[in-house]
């Protein structure tokens, strides 16, 4: 008997090998691989294998099609991350080959960490969500002296400030120092009143997150660092340029040229906005952020605080070019840092981020706990589609029992 149940985990240890993802670069016990297997219904799935496999190679070919140099793709069900895949260079000029613990810009996905890192200090009573940007940020000037007292973390939060839609990110592209940008800001005659209209916001954003370091009393990489990074264990995880420039295994930005793509410079530019667009991030790393964001870490923010986070706050212009591969939709809201996308049968909640030559997608429906997240070192229209692709196929072919092509 004794026997026949060795036979049996050294089988299920075989056959999920794959599945399962290292930490540490320990595998775990068979009597704990044993344990986790029960734990995780998702794991004996030969179905969503199938499907996940089908995917991969579909989203590898779609990349392979449209040229682009590198890319990295992250699947998490159920709390075990499913899937990781890489896919060609991480730069033009050496060649390397993309694995999973190569750094890429994450963009916009950015946003996301700053809306979960807030709601994790309104957990720990160290800021609320109407708390006024003139109590931790009092230097900062507007049009009229009513208007900081008046705008609040959540507006920053939400793209609700009332600015006009993209203010100054202009001048983020052209290297404006971010002080002088914030300067500025007193001749910006508002568009809208304050926490009535989502306009997207860059500039606006970042001093959401210089009122959570202003609340820790440290800066905006160490309090990152602290409260998420460090606990959900991503030690490949950062948020300044001089730390891209240093790490040894980045994938490098490419631009697009008449012979499909070149290579470009690393630029510093949306550097200076950590909070919206600073993050740097591998795709082993990046899955342990999918977890967190979808619950699976209670200790680092618990359900109450995603449950804020993702909250429908304002409704998204149905206009918005940023869902025009979610359509036909239901609904679509912004949350803290988190566009929330209702469908017919299922609701996502998702990001997009574009900086630099880098393209990166996330996004996870809560009710089938499943995630996704794809990172890319080059403009394309392959990320961006894929992302929707996934949850169509899901829901159409795998709870279909059908099979994907």
């Amino acid at each position: 008997m004794k026997m026949r149940r060795v036979v049996l985990l050294s089988t299920i240890w075989l056959f999920f090998l794959p599945a399962l993802e290292k930490e540490n670069s320990i595998f775990p016990h068979p009597a704990s691989l044993y344990l986790a297997v029960q734990q995780h219904p998702s794991l004996l799935d030969h179905h969503f294998q199938l499907f996940a496999d089908r995917y991969e190679q579909w989203l590898s070919n779609q990349l392979t099609e449209e040229g682009v140099p590198g890319a990295a793709m992250a699947i998490v069900k159920k709390g075990v991350t499913a899937k990781i895949s890489t896919h060609g260079q991480r730069d033009l000029i050496s060649g390397k080959a993309v694995d999973k613990h190569t750094v890429f810009r994450v963009a916009s996905l950015s946003k996301g960490f700053t809306g979960l890192l807030a709601a994790t200090m309104t957990q720990d009573s160290l800021i609320e969500w109407n708390t006024p940007l003139c109590k931790w940020l009092p230097a900062i000037q507007f049009k009229t002296c009513d208007y900081s007292e008046r705008l609040q973390l959540q507006h920053l939060l939400t793209h609700t400030t009332g600015l006009p839609r993209h203010t100054y990110s202009n001048l983020l592209n052209m290297g404006r120092s971010y002080q002088n940008i914030l300067s500025l800001l007193p001749l910006v005659e508002p568009a809208h009143p304050v926490g009535t209209y989502h306009s997207y916001q860059n500039v606006m954003f970042n001093l959401a997150g210089d009122m959570l370091a202003a609340a820790a009393g440290t800066s905006f990489e160490q309090l990152i660092a602290q409260k998420l990074l460090q606990p959900v264990g991503m030690s490949n995880t950062s948020v300044t340029f001089e730390a891209m420039q240093a790490h040894p295994n980045r994938a490098l930005p490419c631009r697009r040229a008449a012979a499909g793509y070149a290579p470009a410079q690393l630029e510093p530019d949306y550097y200076a906005v950590p909070a919206a667009a600073g993050v740097n991030a591998s795709i082993y790393d990046m899955a342990k952020y999918l977890k967190l964001a979808m619950g699976y870490h209670p200790e680092v923010a618990d359900s109450t605080a995603l449950q804020q986070a993702y909250q429908a706050r304002i409704p998204i212009p149905a206009a918005n070019y940023m869902l025009r591969e979610w359509r036909p939709l239901k609904a679509a809201h912004y949350g803290m840092g988190w566009r929330i996308v209702k469908k017919e049968t299922y609701t996502v909640i998702t990001h997009s981020g574009y900086v630099n030559g880098y393209r990166a997608e996330i996004a996870f429906c809560p009710q089938e706990e499943i995630g996704i997240v794809i990172l890319s070192n080059a403009p394309n229209s392959t990320v961006g589609q894929a992302v929707p692709a996934f949850f169509r196929r899901y829901f159409q072919h795998y709870l279909n029992g059908q099979p994907t092509t």
